[in-house]
């Protein structure tokens, strides 16, 4: 037993080594790559600012709902988050809506307007921006902000309120292109 311990081979603490920086290295250049990617993206979505504020208050076609703000993606890309400003955030939020269009107070972050001219569809949904929920539990509200399309989303605290939203939404639509 102890001759085999003195057979074995030299220890190989070299390649130990080489492989140990190697394996960081790969790490180091993901991680950059990230990092890269990530810059990118906040850079695109850097033409969405200034968003639009509301001027007054939005009158409430139908009762506000509290629920939660799930985040704003790009048209029809459920999961493509936009990161610019504070859209990304989801928060506590309560949500109005009336003819001026749709305003989503947010806990903690500015309140996001949504005017009824840049209003293009709402539909309820089973997911947005990485948030998925059983059947259609989010209210999806489509509109166009400097020439893209965006998607935002808001889960009510009761589901009935999302109907309800949509219907007045749907309302907003019909009066702006009659």
């Amino acid at each position: 037993m102890i001759a085999a311990a003195y057979q074995r081979g030299p220890d190989h603490w070299t390649a130990r080594i080489l492989v140990t920086a190697a394996v960081l290295v790969v790490f180091a250049l993901i991680v950059l790559a990230a990092r890269r990617a990530w810059k990118r993206r906040v850079a695109a979505h850097a033409g969405l600012l200034p968003l639009p504020l509301p001027s007054g208050t939005v009158t409430d076609g139908v009762p506000e709902s509290n629920g939660l703000y799930v985040g704003t993606t790009q048209a029809g890309q459920w999961q493509a988050r936009v990161y610019a400003g504070d859209l990304a955030n989801r928060a506590a939020a309560t949500l109005h809506t009336g003819p001026e269009g749709v305003l989503i107070e947010r806990d903690g972050a500015e309140p996001i307007f949504l005017p009824a001219a840049a209003i293009t569809g709402a539909r309820l949904d089973a997911g947005l921006a990485n948030k998925v929920v059983g059947g259609a539990g989010l209210l999806v509200i489509t509109w166009d902000q400097h020439g893209y399309g965006l998607d935002t989303g808001f889960r009510a605290d009761h589901r009935i309120d999302n109907a309800t939203h949509l219907r007045a939404i749907e309302n907003v639509i019909l009066e702006k292109t009659a």
